[in-house]
């Protein structure tokens, strides 16, 4: 059965455009077919009848249409439109309407038919009850307008379903949204708040409205807030994005962005628009993010144990610092220091005991450094100090000595109490270094002096430095010397100082260098024992003295000659037989031969020394205990040690002339030595004062430059010769 709503069952509603569109095109059809019953008034029954068979005859064609899918527009305003016209020609013939129902009664259903246009045929009906056919377009005009009723209503309710779903659809929107949308009237009072508010910030909408929206921001925030409504008022469409705090339901305030807008001049809006988005999260994110990234690179410029700035945190403030004082011609001084012994500290008592030495030692040199630029720590016991520009090379010493008393205090760990000592080495900017590099390196020489010279602090000398240039030079050099014989040996010789007579010579070491000329052993002795080439100079003076020795014989003049043993000697457990066989080679007896030692080098393995020493003493060779009095443990050496002579200090002799306490700490010496048996030497004489005294004293042998210097062999075999039936013109008043 044919129905004409099909074409609404299934199938989108047609544009209410085209639904009238295609009204007018009926009506069209209907006023044309008016116009032609108007003319043939006469005979209005056939003309009904007619116009019925054209509609069952329409309607049958375009239902068959739409049924297969293609009928062009919807039945329903052709089928209006001549039921329209069935109407208007009914007026004096009910037939003719009798008849437009039944059709559509076939077709709809009463009940349908009388629902969609009884209402409209009777209103019609009543319309046209006394007219004729002379105002047939008045009533056309009048049925057109009644005609658009049933359709534009459903057009309306059409619009206003699809207004009420997309209202719908935005309510559900906002409410679900993480954004708030808020409008602020002129007077900044709240004049519509978004649903959303009340699950994003814990706010009933109607609560918000009427509240003046700086109520709602942080006391801290509401200045930065009005400045930008009183900025913007004038400014239509401006907008800006603002962070603030935003007091949330609970009362707490929470950090937001949002986005403000003046929509002042929209007469929809009339106030500010404000969409605000919870950034409390995203803003501790970031702020854990921030911090984690402070930490990294906090840690990539500290040293994890003490907290300090590490090396290249030093660097980069050195080079900073640098940049700022070259301009300005102002000094620079870096600090490098060390711990003595914290090595065998920290094997001994373990490295957690270490550590908390080394965590002292920060505090004690961050309180007592409030000037430093940067205290670092560059790993192990090492740390260093940058002053600040300006500061002088005086100041910087004071700093070392200070630094040196504070870190040397006994420390309390535990139930101990820790002896801490510390070298420090003083480098200035720009006179010893233009960088931090160089700087460092110097400082790092000055430290070493320091701690082999027990000073404590020392500034930078080159004198020490044996990383120059010029001495990495001469080290590369030494083998080659060493291979063409361009060490010479000088003696110096020894006197009886009661007698006068020349009783021996110490053989001294000298390059000859090609370019630099003669070079004393201080120039190039450090070089040899970094170099690992000290035994075979040794064994190469040795080897030359032992020969002039035995020329000297040849001559009729008989010495003792002296040799000085170095630390790698001491420790070469098989110089016991390479001295035996330079003594054989040159057929030299053993007692002629003394080898002389420092305190310092003994000191270095006291076992292992020892027992060369040992080895030596059974050979018959005479030991000497050089520089005596300088070392630190100088009579337990004598206690132990086979030593046959004493040689005193230079530095105590030196001052036998000023000094009341240099001469009485000689006197002592003397009587000890020959209390246990030994010979005393005393080096280091430079003038005839110290002669004098020294042989009141009871000193045995002398030597120095007051009575003879360094010399060749053959210059001292001649000396020699001269003097030996004479006593040398220097003693001759102590001999007197």
């Amino acid at each position: 059965m044919l129905r004409t709503a099909a074409g609404r069952i299934g199938r989108p509603a047609q544009e209410p455009l085209a639904r009238v569109q295609l009204l007018f095109l009926g009506l069209a059809a209907a006023s044309g077919a008016a116009d032609v019953v108007a003319v043939l008034a006469s005979g209005r029954l056939l003309a009904g009848a007619c116009v019925g068979v054209a509609v069952l005859v329409l309607v049958a064609h375009w239902a068959r249409r739409h049924r297969h899918g293609n009928a062009p527009i919807a039945m329903e305003p052709v089928e209006l439109g001549l039921v329209l016209v069935l109407v208007y020609l009914s007026q004096n013939d009910p037939f003719i309407l009798v008849f437009g129902l039944v059709f559509h009664a076939l077709h709809d259903g009463l009940p349908a038919t009388v629902m969609r246009y009884g209402l409209w045929m009777l209103a019609l009906l009543g319309l046209h009850a006394d007219r004729g056919p002379e105002h047939v377009a008045d009533d056309i005009a009048k049925v057109v307008v009644l005609a658009l009723i049933p359709l534009v209503v459903p057009a309306f309710r059409l619009a206003l379903q699809r207004s009420q779903a997309s209202e719908r659809r935005l309510r559900s929107l906002v409410q679900n949204s993480t954004d708030v949308t808020t409008v602020v009237g002129p007077d900044l009072v709240v004049r519509w708040q978004a649903e959303s508010i009340r699950g994003v910030f814990g706010h009933e909408p109607s609560g918000i409205v009427g509240t003046p929206i700086l109520d709602l921001v942080h006391p801290a925030d509401r200045q930065g807030i009005e400045r930008w409504f009183t900025d913007a008022t004038g400014h239509h469409g401006v907008t800006r994005t603002l962070a603030f705090r935003l007091r949330d339901g609970r009362g707490e305030f929470r950090h937001v962005e949002a986005v403000a807008s003046n929509r002042l001049h929209d007469p929809s809006v009339g106030g500010y628009v404000l969409n605000v988005r919870d950034a409390t999260e995203r803003m501790r994110l970031e702020h854990e993010l921030r911090e984690v990234a402070a930490e990294r690179e906090h840690d990539a410029l500290h040293d994890p144990l003490t907290g300090l700035a590490n090396r290249r945190k030093l660097f980069a403030g050195a080079g900073e610092a640098i940049a700022r004082a070259g301009p300005q011609g102002d000094k620079l001084a870096l600090l490098l220091l060390d711990l003595d012994q914290f090595k065998e500290l920290n094997d001994t008592l373990g490295h957690h005991i270490g550590d908390r030495v080394l965590c002292e030692i920060r505090t004690r040199l961050t309180s007592s450094l409030p000037e430093a630029e940067v205290v670092a720590r560059l790993g192990g016991d090492e740390f260093a100090v940058l002053l600040a520009p300006g500061v002088s090379r005086d100041e910087a010493e004071r700093v070392g000595a200070r630094l040196c008393e504070t870190l040397g205090r006994p420390l309390p760990i535990e139930d101990m109490t820790l002896p801490i000592r510390a070298s420090l080495g003083i480098a200035m900017f720009p006179e010893h270094g233009g960088d931090i590099d160089s700087l460092l390196q110097r400082a790092d020489v000055a430290m070493y002096s320091a701690k082999a010279s027990g000073a404590g602090h020392e500034i930078y000398s080159p004198a020490n430095d044996g990383h120059s240039r010029a001495r990495l030079a001469l080290a590369g050099q030494l083998p080659e010397a060493l291979a063409d014989g361009q060490f010479r040996v000088h003696f110096q010789p020894k006197f009886d100082l009661r007698s006068g007579a020349m009783t021996g010579a110490e053989a001294l070491v000298r390059w000859q260098h090609p370019e630099l000329g003669l070079l004393g052993p201080d120039a190039f002795i450090p070089l040899v024992e970094q170099t690992g080439l000290m035994r075979k100079l040794t064994l190469r003076v040795l080897d030359e003295a032992l020969g002039a020795c035995a020329s000297w014989d040849a001559a009729g003049v008989e010495l003792e000659i002296a040799v000085n043993l170095s630390a790698p000697d001491l420790l070469d457990l098989g110089l016991a037989g390479n001295v035996i066989r330079l003594l054989e080679r040159w057929d030299m007896p053993a007692e002629r031969l003394q080898l002389e030692v420092t305190e310092t080098i003994i000191g270095a393995d006291p076992v292992r020394v020892g027992e060369v020493l040992q080895g030596l003493c059974r050979l018959g060779v005479t030991l000497a205990l050089d520089d005596f009095g300088t070392g630190s443990s100088s009579l337990g050496y004598l206690r132990r040690l086979p030593v046959h002579v004493l040689k005193i200090d230079k530095s105590f002799v030196i001052g036998l002339a000023t000094s009341d306490q240099d001469a009485t700490i000689v006197r002592a010496t003397v009587d000890l030595a020959h209390g246990l048996g030994m010979r005393i030497v005393a080096e280091g004489i430079e003038d005839e004062i110290s002669v004098r005294r020294l042989v009141s004293f009871g000193c045995d042998l002398g030597q120095g430059f007051h009575l003879g210097g360094p010399v060749p062999a053959a210059e001292l075999l001649a000396r020699a010769l001269k003097t030996r039936d004479a006593i040398p013109a220097a003693l001759l008043p102590a001999v007197a």
